[in-house]
Parts: C-alpha cells; structure tokens; sequence
C-alpha cells in the first residue's frame, strides 16, 4: 500500500499520513478528502511514499480533483514559505491556489422508509419529521436556521439513530464559478479567405 502525506487546513506545520487506497489514483499537489476528526475535509497531497510516517493510518477517502492543483515547484514554495514565516502548511499552500478552490461537505436528511420508531418521538422530534417528509430532503444548515444549530444537531442525530431519517453528504455549491472567455475560428481556407478579401475590395457600399 502507498501513503500520502496530506496538508489539511489547521494550525499545522506538518502533514498527515493517509493511506491511499488500492482503487485511487493520487499525485503530490492533488486536492484529495481525508477523514480529520470527527469530519471529512478538503487537503493537499504534500509528498507520496511507500512507508508511513505515523504507526495508525486512515484512509484518503476520495479525491477532490483528477488533477494535481498545485506542481511539485509549488509545493516545495509552499513548505518553504510555511518553514520560514512559521504559517501553516496549508495556507501556505492556498496562496497558490485557484479562488474558490476550498469547499465543504454540507449534510443533508431524506426519509427511510423505516417507521418503527415513530412512537419513541418526542412531538418536536416528531414535527421535524414530518418537515423533512414534506420537503423530501432538507439540509442541515437549514434546520440549523430553524431551530439553533445545538438543537438541530440533537433531534437529526436521535432521528439517525432511531432509523427514521438517513444523513449524507453532498460538495457545497463553489463560491467562485470558473470564468469563461469565448474564443471565435477561422474555418475557411487561406485560398477562400483572400478570395473573398478581393471580392469584398471590389463591392460597392451602399
């Protein structure tokens, strides 16, 4: 198995240790999602090897780009500019990155289907419930609004548990959409274009 040393954002001068799984295809300078915490976060492939740095590794658990973001030249700009003005590894990192580039998991409710639980509900529990029945999936940030985000945590984590609802996660809309610049072709040949130059040299505007 090969390992990943990944810059996640946090106060931290150094990377951690991820294994990569068998079935990704994972390069130095590659926005990758690790598990940190109790959370799934946004980092940067920092170095590749064959040996890890820690003795217990998690998992990458998906990548977040095809593509590396940053060269291997930027990412050792970045080591060296977190080295030297003691920032950490991964903002040193963000300067070079495309504006918009970091983006959260947001978590999102659906019914199950499951209703054996039903009548352990409290009638708060209960009428959140059916707010999520009405709108067919509701959003945490959303509920959060509604009812306080310790609150909305409380009743969405007991509906989890109880089997009524199912919880997961979907990429945040990017705050930044990539700019578009359309681009026009010449698709005549040379020989038609000068032709048709002469022909139009020769016209007479009315």
């Amino acid at each position: 198995m090969k390992y990943a040393d990944v810059a996640v954002k946090c106060p931290s001068y150094s990377p951690f240790c991820y294994a990569i799984p068998p079935h990704l295809n994972v390069h130095v300078g590659q926005a990758v999602w690790v598990p940190f915490g109790s959370r799934i976060v946004q980092g940067i492939v920092v170095q590749l090897g064959e040996i890890p740095s820690v003795n217990v590794v998690k998992e990458i658990d998906d990548v977040a780009t095809g593509y590396p973001l940053l060269s291997a030249t930027q990412v050792e700009l970045a080591q060296w500019i977190s080295r030297q003005y003691l920032a950490s590894l991964f903002d040193a990192m963000a300067l070079m990155l495309p504006p918009g580039f970091e983006r959260k998991l947001a978590s999102y409710f659906h019914l199950s289907g499951d209703q054996s639980g039903l009548s352990l509900l409290t009638p708060e529990q209960a009428q959140i419930l059916h707010f999520i029945e009405e709108r067919g999936r509701v959003g945490l940030k959303e509920l959060e609004k509604k009812l306080g985000a310790s609150k909305a945590g409380r009743i969405t984590d007991k509906l989890v548990d109880l089997g009524l609802v199912v919880r997961f996660s979907e990429l945040e809309k990017a705050r930044v959409e990539p700019k578009v610049i359309p681009y026009i072709k010449l698709v005549a040949s040379k020989d038609d274009i000068a032709s048709e130059i002469a022909r139009l040299k020769t016209t007479r505007a009315y």
